[in-house]
């Protein structure tokens, strides 16, 4: 209340008259601009505003504010906040058509995929049947309408790509009588105990088990058609497969390459980053011309594995540059021993910015997504640096 105390004996002051003008006609201000973001941009359902300057400006900004501190930002300013760039023409993906609600298309004889804009599954026509890769909930019942829509076949056979439930919850919907393949670390995490049902927080709820599993390599022949599916050790996920169509030139490995994009956060929830490297290698020794990645609107190719190939070692060499420069010493001066948990965390975040810097300066604006998590990236390969 003190500050308070002094603006009210100022404004009763004689002399106060000028300052109080000119506080007027800067509350006057304020509630024009707080009066025209809130006409333009209204708090959503969940009191979140959104300002956004026109694109192209140099003022651009995209903020997402929640409603009660819209009026301090527009104010003052808030530097936790944070703008996102506009997103390059890569990151585009298929039309939808929201009267169905999802995509689906052939890549080539008989192998077909579908998207709802953010997801992907895989399935394959046989002459006895349709083999399908992955269920993820948000795409849910739509996979059936998708399939539905290019053959009347049943359903044979399913793969499961890894254990992750956003890709494999719904499975449910596929019929029981159906023979599920994944290999034998996917089984045992779908065997293990949870404190919470199988996907709850993503939708789509119990599956049924594999009933066939592999360790290394299995042949899936239904019919004229040919699967082979293919492990070789973890990266994403434990017992996260190859699924590859030799003759049609697809390949199908999920959350490793986001084609346009760079992956989520802290290398896709990577369980080993040295893995995640080597994957990118072990790609491209693979003859196909098509990536089904799991993610985003789009087909993958060879180029866009290559191209996420280069943005990690470039993010390798700038962590191990900035593990180098950033001078640990200097910032416990600042900060103290005292806490070390405060002086790690102030160090990391350092050598973290740093990175992403260096970065950022050949790869903002080409992939989507760079500005928001090349930090997290960074953060990651530090840490494998430093330890593993």
């Amino acid at each position: 209340m003190f500050p308070f105390t002094i603006l009210v004996e100022r404004i009763r002051k004689p002399k106060s008259k000028k300052f109080i003008v000119v506080f007027s006609l800067i509350m006057v201000l304020v509630l024009i601009i707080v009066g025209s973001v809130w006409a333009i941009a209204p708090p959503s359902s969940f009191g979140y505003v959104t300002v956004c300057h026109k694109a192209g400006t140099p003022s651009q900004e995209t903020l997402i504010l929640r409603a009660r501190t819209a009026n301090g930002h527009i104010q003052h300013g808030d530097p936790q906040a944070q703008c996102a760039d506009p997103l390059p023409g890569t990151a585009g993906g298929v039309s939808i058509d929201q009267t169905k609600g999802y995509f689906v298309d052939e890549i080539n004889d008989g192998v077909y995929w579908v998207t709802e804009g953010l997801y992907q599954v895989m399935f394959v026509v046989t002459s006895e049947g349709v083999i399908v890769a992955d269920a993820p909930p948000s795409i849910g019942n739509k996979i059936l309408e998708a399939i539905a829509e290019v053959t009347d076949k049943p359903i044979t056979h399913v793969i499961y790509s890894h254990s992750h439930a956003d890709h494999i919850a719904a499975a449910s919907i596929y019929p029981p009588e159906a023979t599920y393949i994944a290999h034998e670390e996917t089984l045992a995490q779908l065997e293990r105990d949870r404190p919470f049902p199988f996907g709850i927080f993503v939708g789509g709820g119990p599956v049924p088990l594999p009933t066939v599993t592999f360790s290394d390599n299995y042949t899936l022949n239904v019919g004229d058609k040919t699967l082979e599916l293919e492990y070789r050790g973890v990266n994403h996920d434990r017992g996260n497969i190859y699924i590859y169509a030799p003759e049609q030139k697809v390949l199908m490995l999920i959350d490793v390459i986001f084609p346009g994009w760079i992956p989520f956060k802290e290398l896709a929830v990577a369980e080993d980053a040295p893995g995640f490297y080597q994957v990118h290698d072990d790609i491209l020794s693979f003859d196909f011309e098509t990536l089904i990645s799991g993610h985003m609107g789009h087909l993958g190719s060879r180029e866009d594995v290559e191209i996420q190939q280069e943005y990690f070692l470039d993010i390798q060499a700038n962590a191990a540059q900035a593990l180098q420069t950033v001078d640990f010493f200097a910032i416990a001066q600042d900060v103290g021993f005292e806490n070390s948990w405060l002086l790690f965390d102030t160090y990391l975040d350092a050598v973290g910015q740093e990175c992403a810097d260096l970065t950022l300066a050949k790869w903002q604006g080409q992939l989507g997504g760079a500005d928001i998590w090349t930090f997290s990236h960074c953060s990651v390969v530090i840490e494998s640096l430093r330890i593993d």
